[in-house]
């Protein structure tokens, strides 16, 4: 774990960036010149002025407090099954010769009928979702899913305008993306069973960015290059944005790929809501070849 005390960000070191540009289609140059350098920094920054509205961010978290409240057999019924989709209790994630993580999550991808041809074909992470028995629960988290898949897309183009791509490039290849949303749940840290178990243990994500809704009780920590630890606190009205291995490797290291962790500080529950935009799976060969040829 990190210092007991971590630093909180400065915005030098965490930038708060504007996506007005995205979402009123105007030109994003200058958006995309800002997100080039903290992708070569930190790796991590805010997104204020996303158009998504606070009601279905909200309804999305109160959805997600009314499942993670329902007794563990209840849970239980929709627990993660071969499509990853589901419900992982608290001490199911831990990393080799690790303490678990001090956490349980819910998952939800793109909804393909068990018809689909690649559903049929077996295709990793594609299949229909579950849902838990609570009323509007499915009908708020379709809703801020829709609506960050969106989101996650235009920043895609500013993305891609940031490394002097045509903004459509990488667009291209999510024509069937494998992206997912996490409910997660972070209970106190005083009801950790193992030594060492905090929230999620220090780790990068694994693939192209991750969209992140944090509630007002912060908990993200990340390390710097010197090993040093600072917290990303809450601030209303945005998002977290950070870029996982598989961008980091398409870029050739141009941009980092930072460690984050997740302690719970707080003596109370904690909830977020992270959103990971994976391309299609058959696509990702073709584009890390063509960006290598770029």
């Amino acid at each position: 774990m990190s210092d007991s005390n971590p630093k909180r960000a400065s915005e030098n070191e965490i930038p708060i960036l504007d996506a007005q540009s995205i979402v009123s289609n105007y030109d994003i140059s200058l958006l995309a010149k800002s997100v080039r350098e903290a992708c070569q920094n930190m790796g991590f920054f805010y997104i204020k002025n996303h158009g998504i509205s606070q009601t279905i961010i909200d309804d999305a978290f109160e959805a997600s407090k009314k499942f993670f409240s329902e007794p563990i057999e209840s849970k239980m019924l929709v627990s993660k099954d071969k499509f990853h989709r589901g419900y992982l209790p608290v001490g199911t994630t831990r990393y080799p010769g690790k303490a678990a993580d001090l956490k349980d999550s819910f998952d939800i991808g793109i909804e393909l009928p068990l018809s689909h041809p690649d559903v049929v074909a077996g295709l990793p992470l594609h299949g229909p979702n579950q849902w838990p028995n609570i009323n509007g629960f499915r009908e708020a988290a379709e809703l801020y899913f829709a609506s960050v898949k969106q989101f996650g897309f235009g920043l895609l183009r500013v993305f891609a305008k940031s490394l002097e791509l045509e903004e459509s490039f990488f667009i291209n290849y999510y024509q069937n993306p494998t992206v997912l949303m996490r409910m997660l749940h972070y209970p106190p840290q005083e009801q950790a069973q193992e030594p060492e178990s905090f929230g999620a243990y220090p780790h990068t994500d694994y693939g192209v960015i991750t969209v992140l809704a944090q509630d007002p009780s912060g908990g993200l920590e990340l390390q710097k290059t010197d090993g040093s630890w600072i917290t990303a606190p809450y601030v209303p009205g945005t998002f977290v944005i950070n870029i996982g291995d598989l961008m980091a490797r398409w870029t050739n290291g141009l941009y980092q790929s930072n460690k984050h962790q997740v302690v719970n500080r707080t003596g109370k529950e904690r909830f977020s809501i992270p959103f990971f935009f994976q391309p299609g799976s058959s696509c990702c060969r073709r584009m890390h070849t063509q960006l290598q040829s770029t």
